[in-house]
């Protein structure tokens, strides 16, 4: 008896699904991979690399033998770093619920709208299939080469501005060099946004040669995504500065910069060697009419 009731029930649902659009079958399916998605990645994540990141789930909410058994789940995460963005996957599988739910229990509001829709595009078929297709890689979360959500957790959700009302007062000393570091021109430009008096805070790295002289530069230099990590070994930070000042001139004038930082003329250098790089903390005051650097520190020395 429940087989017959479980197979009535399919075959209604078939039924109704039949009377449905090819829009509404694509977000039903898309919504339906792109709840089920980031829920099988996370498991694979927890199960990764004998389990580290689900002994450290396990310190936090407990339940090891109910969890342990995720320690057999396949994983296509083996090797990577611990840091993942669960949040994210969470938001986008509570997605994909959501639009299941809308889908099913407001069908019959929502399937009018669909069908007025797909009418207007359903007489050119490429455009038509562009558009199901664009659907489907939004709801399912789908990398498809060409339209992609970006690196999971990478966004800027909990930037603050480093720009503060009011104007800091001198305070210390800071070398002459370090005006180098500053695009005044740039600096200038603020006024025009922003009510004065205001502070700007930002970092300044300076290079010194062999030779003694300075040069500012910027993380750009290094042409590498997330170029911070070196620096946390200060002589692989100034063997990557060394190789690629020589040819950094050359590449700068066939490609552009992939990562955000300004653009610098290296051209100074001369195949000069660094041999000491410097990483200040400045803070930037300006009252409309006098910019000047209002506090500077040292935050670390890269030397050999």
């Amino acid at each position: 008896m429940d087989g017959r009731m479980v197979s009535g029930s399919c075959f209604k649902v078939l039924k109704i699904l039949k009377r449905t659009s090819c829009l509404y079958h694509v977000l039903l399916v898309g919504s339906v991979m792109g709840f089920f998605f980031p829920i099988l990645s996370l498991l694979s994540r927890l199960s990764a690399n004998d389990g580290q990141y689900l002994n450290k789930l396990v310190e936090l909410v407990g339940f090891g033998e109910l969890l342990g058994y995720l320690s057999h789940f396949p994983s296509w995460h083996v090797g990577e770093g611990i840091a993942f963005p669960y949040d994210l996957y969470a938001r986008w599988s509570a997605y994909g619920l959501i639009s299941i739910c809308s889908l099913c229990l407001f069908r019959k509001k929502i399937e009018p709208f669909l069908d007025k829709f797909e009418s207007y595009l359903i007489g050119n078929k490429k455009i038509h299939i562009l558009m199901l297709f664009a659907v489907f890689v939004y709801q399912s979360k789908i990398f498809a080469g060409w339209w992609f959500h970006g690196i999971a957790g990478w966004d800027f959700s909990k930037w603050e501005s480093k720009i503060n009302a009011g104007a800091e007062k001198p305070n210390g000393f800071s070398p002459a060099y370090l005006k180098s570091a500053i695009n005044w021109e740039n600096f200038s430009l603020l006024t025009s946004t922003q009510k004065t008096p205001y502070t700007i805070s930002g970092n300044a790295l300076i290079a010194f040669t062999e030779d003694n002289r300075t040069i500012p530069i910027n993380l750009g230099l290094l042409e590498i995504v997330f170029p911070d990590r070196f620096m946390e070994s200060p002589q692989t930070f100034l063997e990557l500065i060394n190789y690629k000042i020589p040819m950094i001139r050359d590449y700068q004038s066939l490609y552009p910069e992939h990562t955000p930082f300004a653009r610098i003329d290296y051209s100074e250098f001369n195949g000069s060697k660094i041999s000491k790089v410097e990483y200040w903390d400045l803070n930037l005051s300006s009252d409309g009419s006098v910019h000047e650097i209002s506090s500077a520190r040292i935050n670390q020395v890269f030397s050999r």
